[in-house]
């Protein structure tokens, strides 16, 4: 279970748009409640929308707490456009950590799958370039769908209960609303 993150920020001056490291820290707070969510959860734009709400609305209440006044339209408005800008790459780079973690834990089912040998090699062979280009890249790409479906194809060989345990897990990743690719 992940304890909630502490974060410092530095509020800037009553009219100025957050710079440095009170932008460092709006941003790490996003991403923060995007790495809490699930994969459908970040695949969904109302609930990263509600994220990029909730991100402006604390550094609100510190810039109210520093100024006595709250975020003029414009700052929220430019803050929200920033928001726009880091999500994506936030998704990208919790989706690649996911399914890595996923892609281990597979791994280690191959054993007991009751796939051919040339299969379980094809399989590992596949998670293991997988893994190495999510670690490479830093996030999950649309090329990433490519090599899933590449396992996909090898796990429905495989016995009918893993073959649907895994498959409906790794589906997640490729999920229709992907905005953010």
């Amino acid at each position: 279970m992940r304890t909630r993150a502490t974060h410092s920020v530095q509020v800037g001056d009553r009219e100025s748009m957050p710079t440095g490291d009170d932008r460092l820290s709006i941003e790490t707070f996003l991403d923060d409640l995007i790495g809490r969510m699930s994969v459908e959860g970040r695949n969904e734009v109302r609930f990263i929308d509600d994220a990029k709400a909730s991100t402006v609305a604390w550094y609100d209440r510190i810039h109210r707490a520093e100024h006595g006044v709250p975020l003029s339209r414009a700052q929220v408005d430019q803050l929200k456009g920033h928001l726009d800008a880091v999500a994506p790459s936030s998704i990208r780079k919790w989706n690649a950590r996911q399914l890595a973690s996923e892609l281990i834990v597979l791994d280690d089912d191959i054993g007991r799958s009751d796939l051919s040998d040339d299969d379980m090699v094809r399989l590992r062979a596949r998670i293991g370039d997988l893994r190495d280009d999510l670690e490479r890249s830093g996030g999950y790409r649309a090329e990433h769908d490519r090599t899933l479906e590449e396992i996909a194809s090898i796990i429905r060989n495989a016995p009918i209960a893993l073959a649907e345990r895994w498959l409906l897990r790794l589906d997640r990743f490729r999920g229709r609303h992907r905005w953010w690719l």
